[in-house]
């Protein structure tokens, strides 16, 4: 019980500091929105895509090793900062070094200022990355959201203030070295000594051996998720990738509001399940319905609101992201089929499968990202989510042998989700139908999304999703509070 309690409180810690750390970001996206252009957006998120590509190598399993090993000792925790070091300070090179080449490739001088700053905010994340995986090894969780949230303010404050003095996309990149900076400051502040600061190389080879298999498939998964805004910025211009990436960060968002909370859970609850019973199909196809039962309404009544919702949240300089948004949201939908497929796969030993399956299904990605680039923005959104839909298919293949879940089982899992996503977004349907001459976006979003969860609650009920048993245990638990004596 002691232990379960334990985990409750890890869990609430980690669930609270994603939520928070959400809304800053939220908060500031709303400004830089209104401050920074769409092309500015694009060029940085050219570099972005550079550092995001990078940072495998940097970590290159640095993190996961510390969190693995049984026997940390000093020395290996000295070892792992060594090994840190050495690949950022690598990594950081390199960046240094292309800054002219990608500057000239999409004729933009700017991306070498941008390229610059990011090269030394690589050099600078060994401390506060190794330091914090020690946190997170040992349930920290406390000192990890002070970290966290800490690094994110600054973030967010230096890019605000930035922007408005007119720095532009170099205002994000600065941000991003501030974040850095107080990460690295404040993880080392805590740790009193705790964690060794100084260096050490004996174990070099033991620490880079293990993270060897995990960062290939890494690697090939954040190239692939973060081609989009590339592509688009030399295919057709640095601002149809801003307008992307504005889009894509919606969905992304509001997709980590629902999810970063259930994803952390995965890998260990899947891990234990194959330990104790080895039968996990079931468990799966409930994770999926109860996944999809919160996800598939949201994105539903997003692409209803999408208008609304971008107008508000980064103001009509960016209407041209709605029907992104619209099309973005059903590439969403069809990514939760998948989400929790790769945490399966290594938690039932098969972590070479599942770097073999991000080996050959991400260059898929860029290859139809491409293609559709020829046509234009929008085909590239729907490429995007022709692309979840291919990937859904490949991964159950995979998935089907290597834990024995199957296409079926999945997709009949989701049958309940879809009816209560349908009587979700009727009643912002209605909302957008009848005031759709209200040039009032906020009021337009509140009451699309009052009456999206007035829809979802009714659709739970009368559809008798899983969900509706802990909805009703959560409204007993409500009366027992409000009125103890009932």
């Amino acid at each position: 019980m002691q232990a379960n309690n334990s985990i409750k409180r890890s869990l609430g810690i980690s669930v609270i500091t994603q939520y928070i750390e959400l809304a800053i970001n939220f908060v500031g996206v709303m400004i830089l929105a209104r401050i920074i252009t769409s092309e500015q957006i694009g060029i940085y998120s050219v570099a972005a895509f550079l550092m995001l590509l990078l940072h495998v190598f940097r970590d290159f399993g640095v993190a996961k090793y510390i969190i693995q090993e049984p026997d940390l000792t000093r020395e290996r925790m000295r070892s792992a900062l060594g090994a840190a070091m050495l690949l950022a300070g690598g990594v950081a090179l390199i960046m240094y070094l292309l800054r002219y080449p990608v500057a000239k490739f999409y004729g933009e001088p700017q991306l070498a200022d941008i390229m610059t700053v990011m090269a030394l905010s690589f050099a600078l994340t060994p401390i506060g990355s190794v330091v914090n995986s020690i946190y997170r090894r040992n349930m920290e969780l406390k000192k990890v959201a002070v970290v966290r949230l800490s690094s994110v303010l600054a973030s967010n404050l230096a890019s605000v203030f930035l922007a408005l003095d007119g720095h532009g996309a170099m205002s994000l990149a600065w941000a991003n070295l501030a974040n850095i900076v107080t990460f690295g400051f404040v993880a080392a502040l805590i740790s009193q000594g705790s964690v060794p600061l100084v260096p050490s190389f004996r174990r070099l080879r033991e620490v880079l051996h293990f993270g060897s298999i995990a960062s290939l498939g890494t690697l090939a998964n954040v190239g692939g998720n973060n081609s989009a805004e590339v592509i688009i910025g030399k295919m057709l211009s640095l601002e149809a990738a801003g307008y992307f990436s504005r889009g894509n960060g919606m969905v992304q968002m509001f997709k980590n509001l629902v999810a970063s909370a259930v994803q952390p859970l995965i890998l260990p609850y899947f891990a234990a399940l194959r330990r104790n019973s080895g039968d996990i199909v079931q468990p799966y196809r409930m994770a999926i319905a109860y996944l999809t039962g919160f996800t598939w309404p949201f994105f539903g009544v997003l692409a209803v609101l999408a208008l609304p919702a971008v107008r508000t949240l980064y103001g009509p300089n960016w209407d041209a992201s709605v029907p992104l948004v619209q099309i973005l949201c059903i590439a969403g939908a069809l990514s939760m089929l998948n989400m929790f497929a790769g945490d399966v796969m290594i938690a039932n030993g098969h972590i070479k499968g599942f770097t073999r399956l991000q080996l050959s299904t991400q260059p898929l990605r860029v290859v139809v990202l491409i293609v559709a680039g020829t046509f234009g923005l929008f085909e590239m959104a729907i490429a995007t989510a022709v692309y979840e839909g291919l990937l859904f298919a490949i991964s159950s293949r995979a998935l089907h042998r290597t834990s024995g879940i199957s296409l079926s089982a999945v997709i009949s899992a989701t049958g309940r989700s879809a009816m209560v996503a349908v009587f979700s977004a009727l009643g912002p349907a209605l909302v957008m139908l009848f005031g759709s001459s209200l040039d009032a976006p906020l009021v337009l979003s509140l009451l699309g999304g009052i009456a999206a969860f007035a829809g979802w609650v009714g659709g739970v009920f009368w559809f008798r999703h899983p969900i509706r048993e802990h909805l009703l245990h959560a409204s007993q638990w409500l009366t027992s509070r409000i009125l103890p004596g009932s």
